[in-house]
């Protein structure tokens, strides 16, 4: 469907999710600060009932941009606003924000609309599939049976999507996530000298970096006790840093491998880092190490690379497609792979430094400016 210059668009989200914000927050967000600044979109930023105070202080923060969206804040939760309109179906959307081209929900939302095209973004469909209850499995269903065009992170998501949906074929559209435009800037030497006492490990000592939430896919266990079995972090020399949060239960079994390590290791958590402290972070950090069982795409090995960062990577699900020849991979299941390549990262410093400089040129291709073109283009069927 060609569309003129007046598209009007309605961004659904429930932004009580900008706390701790996750990947799917940061693509949602990222894909809003650019819609809102296209002049050819007529947008409207629509979520439920706000009582995060993150979320309640982003929707006042709409009203300063140079040319503000409208917005309209639901008379309910958007949990709530979802279950309801799975259920019943109504209200349409347009009742609250008036005519609309697209209703477009950076995540796998249903949305009844009176006579709007349906946008939704999928992101990780293997999660859903492994770990998701038949409820969830369902409202995927639904959401994407009733989408006019279903917006995926990755190729290898893609394929997942279709061989679990087959009928969804030929209205999904790539479309990667991509890194904050700050990580394309280097950190100040102010804020690099600053990392370590801000994360609890003591001044000049090196550091493997996990960017992650506790979730049982991210492996964490599994990378503290492989790395522990390096001799350099068996004694102290160098740390490894946990970035991300979790219940306790979550925390529980990342704190057994820890203290199963001896108290010489330095093996820190402290919690979410965003914005210049985590790129500090990453230009600090001798790598970047993502053993995640299950990703769709992988945002922290975009945003390490940029930064110069060595990523190494489990060589399954989408993050080779991510890093590609810039990331060393290793069997996710197999503490001995782990260890052994963090051996080989560490031992060979003209071949990391080579990956580094493939990496920035790597991390290059996934800006959130390309991956807003590439939606832009889908909605008007251009791809």
């Amino acid at each position: 469907m060609a569309v003129d210059a007046a598209m009007a668009m309605a961004w659904v989200f429930d932004l009580n999710n900008c706390r701790g914000a996750t990947g799917v927050t940061r693509h949602a967000l990222a894909q809003l600060d650019r819609l809102i600044a296209r002049p050819e979109v007529r947008l409207t930023v629509v979520s439920g009932r706000i009582a995060e105070p993150d979320g309640l202080a982003f929707w006042e923060t709409l009203e300063d941009r140079p040319s503000p969206p409208r917005r309209r804040e639901l008379p309910i939760s958007t949990k709530n606003a979802l279950r309801f309109w799975r259920v019943v179906g109504w209200p349409p959307l347009e009742l609250w924000t008036g005519r609309l081209d697209w209703i477009y929900s950076p995540a796998e939302y249903y949305v009844p609309s009176l006579r709007a095209r349906r946008a939704v973004t999928s992101h990780d469909i293997l999660q859903d599939l492994r770990y998701g209850s038949n409820s969830r499995r369902e409202l995927l269903g639904h959401a994407f049976g009733t989408a006019d065009r279903i917006l995926s992170v990755s190729r290898f998501n893609t394929e997942q999507l279709l061989e679990r949906f087959p009928e969804c074929k030929g209205k999904v559209a790539t479309v990667p996530n991509g890194a904050d435009d700050l990580f394309f800037e280097p950190a100040s030497q102010d804020e690099r000298a600053a990392v370590r006492a801000d994360i609890g490990i003591r001044p000049g000592q090196p550091y493997l970096l996990s960017v992650a939430n506790f979730q049982p896919r991210k492996n964490l266990p599994r990378l503290v006790r492989a790395a522990g079995t390096l001799p350099e972090v068996a004694g102290g020399e160098l740390a490894v840093v946990l970035i991300g949060e979790g219940s306790e239960s979550l925390a529980e079994p990342i704190r057994r491998e820890i203290a199963a390590l001896g108290p010489k290791a330095s093996v820190v958590m402290p919690g979410y880092r965003q914005g210049a402290r985590l790129r500090a972070l990453f230009a600090e950090a001798s790598a970047l190490v993502f053993p995640s069982t299950c990703e769709s795409f992988g945002i922290p090995a975009v945003e390490a690379m940029a930064q110069g960062c060595p990523v190494a990577l489990a060589d399954s699900t989408a993050l080779p497609e991510v890093a590609g020849e810039a990331g060393w991979y290793f069997d996710p299941e197999s503490d001995e792979a782990i260890a052994a390549t963090l051996r080989e990262l560490l031992d060979r410093p003209e071949e990391r430094a080579r990956r580094v400089a493939l990496g920035r040129e790597i991390a290059a291709g996934f800006r959130w400016d390309r991956s807003n073109d590439l939606l832009m283009a889908a909605l008007r069927d251009e791809g």
